[in-house]
């Protein structure tokens, strides 16, 4: 069973160039926070990190100190077991329950058998998310 709970993402949004991912991680390290997820992308000539961090108030600070925008997003972080089809099963009941999703990241692990796999899920209605994977 995934285990559900609502989080805060801190969106980080800079100048699209080379070495712009090493500038945002070095930043929010630089103040000790931990990102125990990301996604980023870069479109037309802007980069957008989305992250959940060990210290949201940390990574926000470090970004505002460099001169980039930083927002916070309601989002879901869904814990579960990496296994084969663990995703699946989260897709299906979100499915089942007509819930749209604007967007999802996440990681996996692989450092020991019961390791937790992350995922960050975005809707419009993030209450309709955990309902769904209840």
């Amino acid at each position: 069973m995934a285990k559900c709970s609502k989080a805060k993402e801190l969106i980080i949004t800079t100048q699209d160039k080379p070495g712009m991912l090493a500038e945002v991680t070095a930043a929010i390290s630089g103040q000790g926070a931990n990102i125990a997820a990301v996604c980023a992308y870069g479109m037309e000539g802007k980069a957008v990190f989305m992250m959940v961090t060990s210290d949201n108030q940390k990574a926000r600070s470090a970004a505002s100190s460099k001169g980039w925008k930083a927002d916070e997003s309601d989002v879901v972080l869904v814990e579960l077991v990496d296994k084969v089809g663990a995703a699946k099963e989260i897709a299906d009941k979100l499915k089942a329950k007509g819930v749209d999703l604007k967007y999802l990241y996440g990681t996996t692990c692989k450092c020991a058998p019961d390791c937790a796999c992350r995922l960050v899920l975005k809707a419009d209605n993030n209450d309709a998310i955990i309902a769904a994977l209840k």
